[in-house]
């Protein structure tokens, strides 16, 4: 396996928590980090993800991209088999890519996922929300979102930020959650053409 670099913040990631919720704007390596980190993990022990977008129209609209680049990335690939719509891996461990919107059923019927991970949650509706976080009730499961907060008083934003700014002090989160903003400069490998870009 490769030397694996990680920004701090990947701590949360390896901490006890039933949310773990990062947002803010690009470059801050938030998915980069969250998929090398369930890769890693589901080389420690057994893991069932659930990698879950409000549309998926195809696996090219997944997350699945994300975990294959990682598994190469970290020179693991001869541990995982990955056909067109899962990843299997150590410790029976397996990924699964869905869209959520207009999936309820289907959701509701995956059994024993440990790890739910809702990339771009600013596009989740409240009623797919409503649908996941009870659904993922397995012993010690986890519900992971990472979002650019792009738009306004999003359903995600509500849920862990508060419904506007007014609203933010004093404001508490469900219980055993990480809320933190990850920008550009928490990124140490923020690529010099962003850079310029920004600048």
């Amino acid at each position: 396996m490769q030397t694996v670099q990680l920004p701090e913040y990947a701590g949360d990631l390896w901490s006890d928590f039933r949310h773990c919720a990062w947002y803010g704007g690009r470059g801050g390596g938030k998915s980069y980090t969250v998929a090398t980190a369930l890769v890693l993990q589901s080389m420690e022990r057994h893991e069932r993800v659930l990698c879950g977008r409000e549309l998926q129209k195809s696996i090219k609209d997944s997350s699945k991209r994300l975990i294959d680049d990682a598994i190469e990335r970290l020179g693991v690939g001869a541990a995982f088999q990955s056909t067109e719509t899962e990843i299997r891996g150590p410790h029976d461990s397996l990924f699964l890519f869905s869209g959520v919107k207009g999936n309820a059923n289907a959701i509701k019927s995956m059994e024993g996922i440990t790890t739910f991970w809702g990339d771009e949650s600013q596009a989740f509706s409240q009623s797919s929300i409503d649908t996941l976080v009870p659904t993922i009730r397995k012993p010690g499961s986890r519900l992971i979102w990472t979002w650019n907060p792009d738009e306004k008083d999003t359903p995600v934003d509500a849920m862990f930020r508060g419904n506007n700014l007014e609203d933010r002090e004093g404001f508490e989160p469900p219980p055993r959650s990480i809320v933190r903003e990850i920008n550009f400069g928490d990124n140490p490998w923020f690529p010099d053409e962003l850079r310029a870009e920004m600048e």
